[in-house]
């Protein structure tokens, strides 16, 4: 999934958990690799490798890699705008926040396991990549996919209230 549909769905999590902010973080990090198990759809990025056997240690900084950087970047601030629009309230905003953060956490961890593969996260690196669903949709179908699951999991925790 991209970072912007596991934001709404962190988002959605936390605000039904709106006066727990321990527990939206938890749940927002636990919806990623629930969500990761369904077929989807990511976008390319050319320089920044994720997955089982990524290495980034040589990474260097040039423009396919600065451009890998705004697109994560943009997808993350997309989607917890998102996640705070749709669902933040003056009281919940902090929640909502810590667990739209949260639902985007274990991406920035399996970077930084590439730069680091060891103990804690190597652990969890395992786990993201057996939690992960190893059938990727493509093209428009993959991007409708996710609009219509972040919609359908909006309006179900709008529902809820």
């Amino acid at each position: 999934m991209i970072l912007s549909t596991h934001a709404v769905v962190g988002g959605a999590v936390a605000s039904l958990l709106s006066s727990h902010p321990a527990a939206a973080a938890l749940a927002g990090f636990a919806s990623h690799f629930a969500i990761d198990a369904i077929p989807h759809w990511d976008y390319p990025l050319r320089s920044i490798s994720l997955g089982r056997g990524a290495n980034n240690r040589r990474l260097s900084f040039n423009t396919a890699t600065l451009t890998d950087f705004a697109i994560i970047g943009f997808d993350a601030c997309a989607g917890l705008g998102l996640a705070l629009w749709m669902f933040a309230t003056k009281e919940s905003i902090w929640t909502i926040a810590i667990g739209a953060v949260a639902a985007m956490l274990p991406d920035a961890l399996q970077f930084l396991h590439t730069l680091y593969p060891r103990g804690l996260l190597h652990a969890l690196q395992r786990f993201h990549w057996w939690a992960h669903s190893k059938r990727v949709l493509t093209g428009m179908f993959g991007v409708g996919s996710q609009l219509a699951f972040a919609g359908t999991i909006a309006a179900l925790a709008r529902s809820f209230h």
